[in-house]
This record gives structure tokens, C-alpha cells and sequence, in this order.
């Protein structure tokens, strides 16, 4: 590091230190909550071949743009789909999002005060969590701040280059979560762009033009959809972008909360700093008239923010998470000021040593308890079992899976991602199979599909009491029944599994041969295949 300026080695310290807190401890953390979904949708992707249509529990489910998946999959098709490829996309937005954060402190206001936001966002406890969990609100997150650092390289510039930069930012993302990609920034550059009358400058036909281009970027996978799906798909992209961006704005109909969810959700997702914020926004109240243009901006920027996701019908806590950059920029600019306010450079001793007491809590947090709470049994661990004991029969590569019912959907990315990839892609069955023996089952197997379905090499996965649902207990007549146990976590807090995942491995001297179930020479071609 011989000839780095004192900033850059401030810089790298922060994003080392950043990496270190997203990365410490990721994959041995159970699948959790939102990101079942993408793990689910990602895998049926992987083992189908079609990258266009996507399920969940093996039904249509459309619910995101095509891109949000595809940065899932476009890892696990190379290193297998496992939690570090599942988060991987979620976990660079997270760091790319410290660095953005740094660079627009230091753009926009006074020297480091874009370091001190970039060390307390990446303290911030909440904001590492979500970046460490696979969804799409972290690379909402990180679209976003893109597109403000393309805007403020130069507000003045008017090329179609530019333009074109800034328009595809916010079509790509736009295509992780929703239009709110392109809603947000747009929003928050309307007080800059209107002081001084500076609109008038970007009143060219460059600027069309390049968001036509972008808008053809952006229809790109929907296209792509429509002419490589398959037909009987049955969902339509672009109508579930209206749906999900438009219906749910103005008639939510789910996640509906109190108009003032966010006036509780901002200040615990801003924690332990979310004081800093709350002083920002006085002094700067207090001092309006002689506030720089930048930091007046800014306090614009946050105020738009909250007003528009409160705006909303639909309310979650997570949807808040887009104003925790703009929050911690805003406690670092009234730190900074006050110190020099009064005559202090720099900041001292107490913020360096509270900074890293920060880190080392959420790396003993987020990178050792939670990893430890999903450790000693629950889903992979159960994974973990299933294939041994089905490798004491068979090859795992040998094996077909049939998934009956509303299962637990974190379980078949841990069956494929251990041991030998499957030769078929996993069977989704919700409802309508025939619940009286196994035999019965294989027979109505073998019509549906139109393949012979081996009993002996046929593993059963399902979960107790789904969604009021019964297992299938008549399987236990010749199958032997693997069950989840509780992991640490659990354990430590005294709680039963309500709702644990079953597999049925058969058992070979008593699985039943009826004629219904032996193949004939068709169905024996078609196993061979």
C-alpha cells in the first residue's frame, strides 16, 4: 500500500471491514424467510433448463422480474446452487452500496463525511442483515445509489451518453424488483433538478431517446419470455409489474400497515445510529436558510423518500430500506458540521472506538450467533441425512424426488446442492394425487407423466401439518420416515417445529409390485432415457 494517499487506505479499511461483515459466517446460515422464494424459483430454474418461467412449489409465481433470478442462477449454474451463490448478488449490492454511499458523502458535502456514512451504514444493523439475506431490496438499494452517483459525476452534463448510463441504471434496476427502480431516483433528483431552474437544460431529445433505448433494455426479458416460454405458462410478466407496481400502490392487497409503520420502522432500521439522523434533521431545521444547496438536497431526498413509501397502501418494514443510505448520510453531515462548529478537526478518538465496537458486534451477531442458531439440525442438516440414507441403497444420482403438498421449499435446494446433481428435475405435486397406498400413487405417477416411476428409487418429501394439510401417513406402510429436528436456535428457545419437513425413503423388501407399477417395455425405455 506504498503511495496510497491516507484516504484510499481509509477507504479500503472501511471496505475490507465492510466484506469482512457480509461475508463472515454467510453460508452456514440456514435459508431464511424471503429468500425461500428465490431459492425455490431459482433451483426449479436450474433443473428444468427454462430460465423464463418461474415457479415456486412448482406453481407459476411471476411475482419478480426475470433479472432478480437470473443473478441467482447465472452463479449456481457454475459452483451449484448453495447459500453463498443464493446471496452472492444480494452481498456485492450490500458492499457496492457502503461504497456508493461513501462516494456521495464526499461529492456532495464536507471532507469525510461520505467515510463516516459509508463506517456507519456498514454498522448499521438491519442494513447488513437484509444484505446478507437474498432478496431483491438490496440491489433496489444499490440501483439506486448508481444512478444518484451517475447524476452527480456531472448534473450539468447533456450527452446522450450519459443520459443512456443514468436510463439503463434504471432499467436494470427497474428489473430486479419493480419500477420503483426507476421511480426513486427520478423522485429524489426533482428538488436538484428544479432549483435554478436546471431542468431546462436536460429539455433535448437526447434524453428520450436514450430512455427509449433503456426501455428497450428493459423489455428485453419479457420478450424473451413470451416468444421462449411455455405457452401454458399461464402468467404474464407485464401484468404483474402493473400489479406488483401500480394496483398494489394505490389498492394494496396484501402487507397493508398503519400510516405511521414507518415512523417506527425507519428509526429501528437506522439502529444503533438512528440518534445521529433525528439531530441532522433538527440542526438542519434550525438552520435551513443558511444550509449549503447539497445538504438541503439531501434532507429533501430523505423527506421524498419517506413521504412516498408512506404514500403507498402497502407497508413492510423492509420497504424502508432504500432511506437508510440518505439517513446515515444525514447523521454523518451533523457530526461533521458540529465538530467544526466547534473548532475540532477530524473525529477524535470516541467515534473510531465506537465504530469498531459497532463492527465487532455485528460480526459476533450476524457472522456467529445466527450461523450457530441455524446449526445442529433443521433443514440442512435433515439434507444431510436424507442423502445418506438413500446413498446406503443407491447413488444419489440415481434417485427421483416427488414433492407432495405445500412442502418446506428451503429443502430441495439443500437435496441438490449435496452429493450428485439429480438426473430429472423434482416433481411438484400440490394436490390431487390419489391419498390410499403407494402402489395406488406409482400407477397415477406413471399416467400423469407418462414415465415409469421406480418405486425403489423414488424419495417422498413432504411436511407435517402444512397449511392445515396431513401428511402422508399412509406412505409409512412400506417407507421409512426421516423427520426434521429442531436446530440450536430453536433448542435455545424452547421451541417445537410445528411444521417439520418428512421424507419417505422406501423400503425395499416391502414395496409393493402390482401390475399397475411393473413397466412394460414403453415406460422401461422411457427410465432407461
Amino acid at each position: 500500500m506504498q503511495g496510497w494517499s491516507r484516504e484510499r487506505k481509509a477507504l479500503a479499511l472501511l471496505m475490507g471491514v465492510s466484506a469482512l461483515l457480509l461475508v463472515f459466517g454467510l453460508g452456514s446460515r440456514e435459508v431464511w424467510g424471503p429468500e425461500v422464494r428465490w431459492a425455490d424459483i431459482a433451483l426449479q430454474m436450474l433443473q428444468s433448463g427454462d430460465y423464463f418461467d418461474p415457479y415456486l412449489r412448482g406453481a407459476p409465481y411471476y411475482d419478480k422480474p426475470l433479472l432478480s433470478y437470473w443473478l441467482i442462477t447465472a452463479p449456481a449454474s457454475l459452483f451449484g446452487l448453495n447459500s453463498w451463490t443464493l446471496r452472492a448478488g444480494t452481498v456485492l449490492a450490500g458492499l457496492g452500496s457502503i461504497w456508493l454511499t461513501c462516494w456521495l458523502g464526499e461529492r456532495l458535502l464536507r471532507k469525510g463525511t461520505g467515510l463516516l456514512a459509508g463506517w456507519l451504514l456498514a454498522t448499521t444493523f438491519y442494513f447488513l442483515f437484509w444484505a446478507r439475506v437474498a432478496t431483491a431490496d438490496m440491489l433496489t438499494v444499490f440501483g439506486v445509489l448508481a444512478a444518484l452517483a451517475c447524476y452527480w459525476r456531472d448534473p450539468e452534463d447533456t450527452r446522450f451518453s450519459g443520459y443512456l448510463g443514468f436510463c439503463l441504471i434504471l432499467s436494470l434496476t427497474s428489473l430486479c424488483k419493480g419500477l420503483i427502480g426507476f421511480i426513486l431516483p427520478v423522485l429524489v433528483l426533482l428538488p436538484h433538478l428544479f432549483s435554478e431552474g436546471r431542468w431546462r437544460r436536460h429539455l433535448n431529445l437526447r434524453l428520450p431517446a436514450a430512455l427509449v433505448m433503456a426501455g428497450g433494455v428493459y423489455a428485453i426479458p419479457f420478450v424473451l419470455s413470451h416468444l421462449y416460454g411455455q405457452p401454458s405458462y399461464g402468467e404474464s410478466g407485464l401484468a404483474l409489474v402493473f400489479k406488483e407496481n401500480v394496483v398494489r400502490f394505490f389498492h394494496p392487497f396484501d402487507h397493508v400497515g398503519p400510516i405511521y409503520t414507518y415512523l417506527i420502522y425507519l428509526p429501528a432500521y437506522t439502529l444503533p445510529w438512528a440518534p445521529l439522523w433525528m439531530l441532522g434533521l433538527w440542526f438542519a431545521a434550525r438552520r435551513w436558510k443558511q444550509l449549503e444547496p447539497n445538504a438541503r438536497w439531501l434532507v429533501w431526498a430523505l423527506a421524498l423518500l419517506f413521504a412516498f413509501f408512506t404514500a403507498s397502501g402497502s407497508r413492510r418494514s423492509y420497504y424502508v430500506l432504500p432511506l437508510v443510505p440518505f439517513a446515515q448520510l444525514l447523521g454523518a453531515w451533523w457530526v461533521v458540521e458540529s465538530r467544526q462548529a466547534r473548532g475540532l478537526a477530524g473525529l477524535g478518538r470516541a467515534w473510531p472506538r465506537a465504530l469498531g465496537a459497532g463492527a465487532l458486534a455485528m460480526l459476533l451477531i450476524l457472522g456467529v450467533a445466527y450461523p450457530w442458531s441455524s446449526g445442529g439440525g433443521g433443514v440442512p442438516a435433515f439434507a444431510r441425512d436424507v442423502q445418506a440414507a438413500a446413498g446406503q441403497m443407491a447413488p444419489w444420482s440415481q434417485w427421483r424426488v416427488l414433492v407432495l403438498g405445500d412442502h418446506d421449499a428451503r429443502l430441495p435446494m439443500y437435496l441438490e446442492q449435496t452429493g450428485a446433481r439429480q438426473a430429472h428435475p423434482f416433481l411438484y405435486i400440490r394436490s390431487g394425487y390419489p391419498e390410499r397406498d403407494s402402489a395406488t400413487l406409482f400407477a397415477w405417477l406413471r399416467q400423469r407423466t407418462g414415465e415409469y416411476w421406480d418405486p425403489s428409487r423414488t424419495l417422498i418429501i413432504s411436511q407435517t401439518a402444512a397449511h392445515g394439510e396431513h401428511p402422508p401417513t399412509w406412505l409409512s406402510a412400506d417407507h421409512r420416515v426421516i423427520q426434521s429436528l429442531p436446530n440450536n436456535g430453536q433448542r435455545l428457545g424452547h421451541r417445537t417445529v410445528s411444521e417439520a419437513s418428512l421424507a419417505y425413503l422406501p423400503i425395499p423388501t416391502a414395496m409393493p409390485l402390482s401390475a399397475s407399477a411393473v413397466p412394460d417395455a414403453a415406460g422401461a425405455g422411457k427410465a432407461a432415457d
